[in-house]
């Protein structure tokens, strides 16, 4: 797997994109984002490792923005 992609329709996008943005950047992947009315879709790519380790820290960074 080399991409992960979700949707977000919580609060404060802005800091859930500067959370994921400051990650993928200290792990070499890239992150795209499009902005929805009421959220945003991300993805997330890059090395297959770095992509799991990304699904397992979306519960979390989800979490924060609550």
């Amino acid at each position: 797997m080399d991409s992960y992609e979700f949707a977000y329709f919580g609060r404060d996008v802005d800091t859930l994109t500067r959370t994921i943005a400051s990650w993928c950047t200290a792990r070499k992947c890239s992150l795209e984002t499009t902005e929805l009315a009421d959220g945003a879709t991300f993805r997330i790519s890059g090395p297959d490792r770095t992509v799991h380790e990304a699904i397992q820290m979306v519960r979390v960074w989800m979490h924060r923005g609550r």
